[in-house]
This record gives C-alpha cells, structure tokens and sequence, in this order.
C-alpha cells in the first residue's frame, strides 16, 4: 500500500521554471488504494517469456516505454542502457552504454532506435549492432519518447520546445516554442505525426498541430482552460499521447478534459471533463482512457457517450491503456497486469509481473503483449 502512495504522489511531481521540482506529500490526503478484486478468470495469462533487459526507472518516475521494429524489442535505462532483445524469444542481441541520464523512452524507425536524456540530448542508435550514429541536443530534458517519419525526427521538450532533426545525420530542421507555465506534472507526451503533421500538446492545455517539414502552425486548439486560485488548481498539463485515427485527433488533460478534434480543422466532435495524465488507446468504437484516480473509462467515439466506467482500480495508479484483441490492459504500481472487457469493463484476467511496479503503458504485437517493469523486468504474455 505505502508503494502505491508512493507511486500516486510521484505522478504529481511539478517542475518551477526548468529545473526546480517538488513532490506532494501530504499523508493526509494520500487515497486508499482499491484492494484486488476476487472474479473468475475467463481467459488464461501464458508467460512466453521473462528476463532481466536493464534496470528500467532506477527509482526515477521516469516512464521508459519499450518498442519494437521487426522482430526486435528494444528497451533503456535510466542509467544510461539501451538493449536489443529477441521478442519471439527474449535473446539478447546488444547491449549499448549511452554514458548519460535517459529519461525519455525508446522510439522506432526503419533503421534507428531513439533515447532522450536528462540533459537534452537526442541519441539514434543503430538497430542491428547498437552503434550510436548520431546525438543532438535540444533545449533541455526529454521526457517522452521522439516521433520519425520520411526522414524527419520530431521531439518535445519539458520546458514546450518541439525541435525537428534529420533523422539521417541529425541536423536541425526547425524549433517551435510555446509558451508552459510555472508549474506544470513532470513528465510530457510525445509527438504524433500524421501525414505532413505533427500533433503536439503542452502543459498549458494547448493541442497544436505542427508542418512536418516546416514547423509552422497549422492550427492550435485550447482543451481546457486553467481553472482555480492556486496554481496547482490551475494545471492542465497534456502529458498523455495524443492519438490520431483516422481524420480525428484525441486529448486529454490533467484536471481538464478530453476532446475528439478533426484532425485537419480542429473543429470539435465532443468533449467531457475528466483528468488524466497517463493515455488513451482508441479502436473503431470507443476511446479508452486512464484518469487521474486510475479509473478506466471508455467512450463512444462518434459522441464522447460513456459507455462505461471501471472503478475497480482506484488508487492502484495504472497505466494507460493498451487494447489487445477483445480486451483492454493496463499494468499498475504494484507491478500487476489486469485484461478487461472491451464490451463493458468487467475483469477477464490478472498476471502478477515483478513487485517494482509498472510505470510504462504496455505495447501488444501480433497478440503477444510486452511489459517492462520499473526495475528493468521484461516480459511477453498471451492469453489462452
């Protein structure tokens, strides 16, 4: 219970200016986390496989996302590690000291592998033997993971910088700056790029769409608008992944709301107040979305309806979401993995992972799902 408090208040680590951080850590107010709740399995968790891949956040809310290209799942450290690993298997393939701080996951393209550091740095790696082809610095601290398309790598910077880079060499394209307030969550969502776009939220409540080559504004949109006396009241931070699908755009804010936008004119579809800070997944009928009391949400897409909501959780500071097949997945604090209905929430499954807990969304590959814990534990799971 006391490392689920501890993970819940870590989500809520704000930075003044650039640098100066504080954590919340009234034990007045600290939630009661949701005991886990007694059902019947109606599918079975099969382990594939499980390993040691590296030493993950090291302690650090720092959430270093897996990826995969190919048959290869990648994995960092925060101290610095980046590794290769079989994802049929789990084998080991390479293993490269990167000598810095990471704090931003990896990242995928044809050929490179993606990590951003503490200090501002952007390091591409070589997908096959782990050789560092290029490194690049930004304004300052890379919390989420960079975007690569047509030769063109996009990454987002904790103090609202969005810096363009040639995915090749690593050149500067462009830089966009917008304007964050003094306090803002410690953390930040990546960029998602669409065609000759990039979609890119901002602690301010601000969705703005970007010119994939040019950097130019192409639209901006207000999600929510800060609320309240104090500046914590006031956060409306976008630190979930927007998700693009189709010619509609998703977002959601801390203490705020989310929106479904037309992609190509901002133009609103719906809205509904919630707070989230972790992700959304979205399939062909509804949006999936983590709130700030890891409650799990699913809308309709077409009007933002709630179809239903899974209070089950409350507390135990889940993920985002990750849709699998006919289920929803999210892994928790405490390091367990709970599959869901996509019809109406009800719990279908549960996997106990590793006790360091789950900070990272899981990521799921030809029905196959991949977690890596806070401690560096890598594993792959089905269901039967």
């Amino acid at each position: 219970m006391k490392k689920l408090a501890q993970h819940f208040f870590a989500a809520a680590v704000c930075t003044l200016a650039l640098n100066a951080c504080s954590i919340l850590t009234d034990k007045d107010n600290t939630p009661h986390p949701s005991p886990l709740v007694d059902f019947k399995p109606e599918a079975n968790v099969k382990s594939v496989w499980y390993k040691n891949a590296g030493h993950g956040s090291n302690g650090d809310y720092v959430k270093l996302n897996p990826s995969i290209a190919g048959n290869t799942i990648f994995t960092t450290s925060k101290n610095g590690f980046v590794a290769a690993n079989d994802k049929i298997t789990g084998k080991s393939i390479w293993q490269t000291n990167t000598e810095n701080t990471i704090t931003g996951g990896t990242a995928v393209d044809d050929h490179l592998v993606y990590v951003g550091t503490r200090k501002g740095q952007i390091i591409a790696l070589n997908q096959t033997d782990g050789k560092i082809v290029w490194k690049a610095m930004t304004p300052s601290e890379i919390l989420a993971p960079t975007a690569t398309k047509e030769g063109i790598t996009v990454v987002k910077t904790i103090d609202g910088s969005v810096s363009a880079y040639n995915a090749l060499h690593g050149e500067s394209l462009w830089h966009y700056q917008q304007t964050e307030p003094n306090l803002i969550l410690r953390g930040g969502s990546a960029p998602k790029i669409s065609g000759n776009s990039v979609v890119v939220g901002f602690a301010n409540g601000t969705l703005t769409k970007l010119n994939l080559r040019k950097g130019g504004v192409q639209w901006e949109k207000t999600i929510a608008e800060p609320r309240g006396i104090f500046a914590i009241q006031r956060m409306v931070d976008i630190d979930a992944d927007p998700v693009v699908k189709g010619d509609r755009v998703y977002a959601a804010t801390y203490q705020g709301r989310i929106a479904a936008l037309d992609l190509n004119s901002s133009r609103s579809f719906w809205t509904q107040d919630i707070s989230s800070y972790t992700g959304i997944a979205v399939d062909d009928s509804q949006v999936y979305v983590s709130d700030a009391r890891s409650r799990l949400w699913a809308f309709n897409t077409r009007n933002g309806t709630v179809n239903w909501q899974q209070d089950k959780l409350t507390a135990r500071v889940i993920t985002g979401p990750i849709v699998m097949g006919n289920y929803i997945v999210v892994g928790d604090a405490e390091g367990y993995l709970h599959w869901m209905s996509k019809q109406d929430g009800h719990f279908i499954a549960r996997v106990f992972v590793n006790r360091s807990g789950i900070l990272a969304t899981p990521i799921v590959d030809n029905n196959v799902l991949y977690v890596y814990t806070k401690n560096g534990r890598l594993a792959a799971y089905t269901l039967a």
